[in-house]
């Protein structure tokens, strides 16, 4: 029995598919590395123009502030929804995709975007404010973080691995130092101090990294602060705040080819035009001011759009990972891939081998030659003809797709209905493994008990 159900599980993690054929068409180049931004409490109805935030009690509305450096270029999702408005849950979310993972869910070998990043040779780093969990701090080569939630008086501390290069431990020792040069006013002008310290620390970051792969996550905590303590008036002028020690970061990321991805772990409710703001108890962690949050993608290899739909705090994992040219199965990601990509690969399958054409507005784009299935990598969204065998079909490409030209099914130009196996991602296996050794190691036990 054994023999069979080694086989089986073999199947189901290889698959049965044939190899391609891969045909570049478009610049297959990846990003030198990727930023997280997780700016804490800053909630997408308060920064998007489309978008307007109001009050809980009595529904009057509340301001906004103007972001250039967020709205003004990239790809921007437009509803994002946060499973759950706190920090620490959200944060983990946010690296492994989970709806309902918690901060224990991080020591989970392989659970986290930085446990595949560093499976590629990307150094991890991260600047966090206000404290993390330790699970985020130990998923860390390198960081400077805040133990406690306090905007006076709080003191960064280093922690690194023995493998962090001296270089980079010392740019983090001289960031650590000018934390005080940030944090000397009180008000708004303080709160604005807090966050432009993590934004301009990981803007030299970036520019130090040079040809090193990296991934650095950056949590900056002043405007959460703001909503909790200023009201709204105060909140607002926190957020306004960001947008020049944002776009220095944005600049840093661009001249370096790096993607960043801006997003927020919650947002923010008010209970009028006055009061102070809350997220996660029971009045306010159900309002859309609390779990819509923003979500811009800018970067080598992003699209300049505004992007519909409903989408979820753990689609964010898996499309950063596949603008970084890595695999975007996170073993318990629950996630899609939003497609936020300037381009995408395009399968076609023609049964038999012939050759394949692929044009755009009457002009050849690729062809393709000596095999029955074939993996175009990298083409611009848009429209196209696939001509092969006298057949043609017509593909709108705003996403990976496959195309039958077989013959023998008249889907056309639609995406191929996937076998089970396809189905199966890797959240699915991993649950069927730890089941069945759930299931293996109980039978044990209990026949160890019987003989003894």
């Amino acid at each position: 029995m054994r023999p069979l159900f080694a086989l089986l599980i073999l199947f189901i993690l290889t698959g049965s598919g044939r190899p391609l054929t891969e045909v570049p068409v478009g610049d297959g180049s990846d990003p030198a590395g990727a930023v997280i931004l997780v700016v804490d409490g800053m909630g997408s109805a308060y920064v998007y123009p489309e978008l307007r935030a109001r009050a809980v009690d009595d529904e009057s509305p509340l301001g906004s502030a103007l972001l250039f450096n967020l709205t003004g270029r990239g790809a921007r999702v437009l509803n994002v929804t946060v499973p759950v408005p706190e920090t620490g849950p959200s944060h983990s979310v946010l690296v492994t995709g989970c709806s309902w993972a918690d901060t224990a869910i991080l020591g989970t070998p392989g659970a986290t975007i930085f446990d595949l990043a560093r499976e590629e040779g990307l150094v991890c780093i991260a600047l966090l404010q206000r404290g993390d969990s330790i699970g985020m701090v130990l998923e860390q080569d390198g960081l400077l973080f805040f133990d406690d939630n306090s905007l006076w008086g709080a003191e960064p501390l280093l922690g690194s691995k023995a493998d962090l290069p001296s270089d980079l431990e010392d740019l983090l020792w001289a960031w650590r130092d000018r934390f005080p040069l940030y944090n000397q006013e009180r008000g708004v002008p303080g709160y604005v101090g807090y966050n432009a310290w993590g934004l301009d620390a990981a803007a030299e970051v970036v520019s130090a990294m040079g040809s090193r792969p990296f991934l650095l996550m950056v949590n900056v905590g002043a405007v959460d602060s703001a909503g909790h303590n200023l009201g709204p008036k105060g909140y607002v002028e926190t957020i306004s705040g960001l947008d020049a020690p944002l776009g220095r970061l944005v600049e840093a990321c661009e001249s370096n080819n790096v993607v960043i991805l801006i997003t927020a772990d919650h947002g923010m409710s008010f209970p009028s035009d006055e009061g102070k703001g809350g997220h996660s108890s029971a009045k306010y962690s159900s309002q859309p001011e609390s779990l819509k949050v923003p979500a811009v993608f800018i970067g080598p290899g992003t699209d300049d759009l505004v992007l519909a739909g409903n989408w979820s705090e753990v689609d964010l994992a898996p499309t950063l990972l596949d603008l970084l040219g890595m695999r975007p199965d996170l073993p318990l990601s629950e996630g899609r891939v939003i497609p936020v990509s300037k381009c995408f690969d395009l399968t076609v399958d023609v049964g038999k081998v012939a050759d394949v054409e692929v044009r755009r507005d009457g002009d050849l784009v690729a062809r393709a030659t000596g095999d029955s299935q074939y993996l175009f990598k990298n083409m611009e969204r848009g429209s196209y003809s696939v001509e092969s065998g006298g057949r043609e079909a017509s593909v709108q490409l705003y996403g990976d797709q496959v195309l039958d030209l077989t013959g023998e099914s008249p889907r056309g130009s639609e995406e191929m209905v996937p076998s089970i196996f396809d189905r199966l991602n890797r959240k699915s296996v991993a649950a069927i493994l730890i089941l069945v050794i759930n299931v293996v190691g109980a039978v044990a036990i209990f026949w160890i008990i019987r003989r003894g």
